[in-house]
């Protein structure tokens, strides 16, 4: 298995060292979440990575598609006294998992080439994982998977031929809908969540 991984690496390595016209990329980015909504506000960024392939060309613009991934979660605990002056103990988690294919256009700037704005549309697939508990009379635990259009629009700089660091704003518009257990009853909701995310961070090209 060792010999496995070692000979994918190096084969790897060879492709990216080999590689001139540079179509791929990858990146890792940090997701700052600037969201109003409250399905969205009340989540902190993890980590964001994403992976694009340009495949057309058309003068100082690259067509191409991509795929990023972000992971979001917040959880708190905490106790307060009821009317009967009784601790009542609150357990709350999020984690919120977006998947993100899209299709993009970045430019090459005539005379300043190493600046790429960037334009993208796509979608998003959204999967949430909610658990809550107040002592032991309310408990809400629920999954879903979601999803809804999104845009995004970014920069970029070239800071040598291969690497480049970048800033990208997301705009998501999601429709929630399904069931929810709440103390062993099923209620069902359909709402449209709306989550604005920055990301900054840092890619590779070859």
């Amino acid at each position: 298995m060792k010999r496995l991984l070692l000979t994918s690496f190096l084969a790897f390595t060879c492709i990216v060292l080999h590689a001139q016209d540079q179509k791929w990329s990858v990146e890792a980015n940090y997701p700052l979440n600037v969201s109003d909504d409250l399905g969205f506000s009340e989540l902190n960024g993890v980590v964001d990575l994403g992976i694009k392939y340009r495949f057309v060309e058309l003068g100082a613009v690259n067509i191409g598609v991509g795929l990023s991934t972000a992971y979001l979660k917040n959880q708190d605990e905490w106790t307060y006294y009821d009317q009967e002056n009784v601790n009542v103990n609150n357990d709350y988690k999020v984690k919120k998992l977006l998947i993100q294919p899209k299709v993009f256009a970045e430019l090459a700037i005539p005379g300043f080439a190493k600046l790429k704005p960037q334009i993208a549309l796509g979608y998003s697939i959204v999967k949430d994982d909610y658990y809550y508990k107040s002592g032991n009379n309310s408990e809400v635990d629920n999954n879903s998977t979601d999803g809804g259009l999104n845009l995004n629009l970014g920069l970029s700089y070239d800071i040598s031929n291969r690497f480049f660091i970048q800033i990208q704003y997301d705009y998501l518009n999601v429709n929630v809908n399904g069931d929810t257990v709440i103390n062993g009853e099923t209620f069902s909701y359909d709402y449209d969540e709306n989550g604005s995310l920055i990301k900054a961070g840092v890619g590779f090209r070859f």
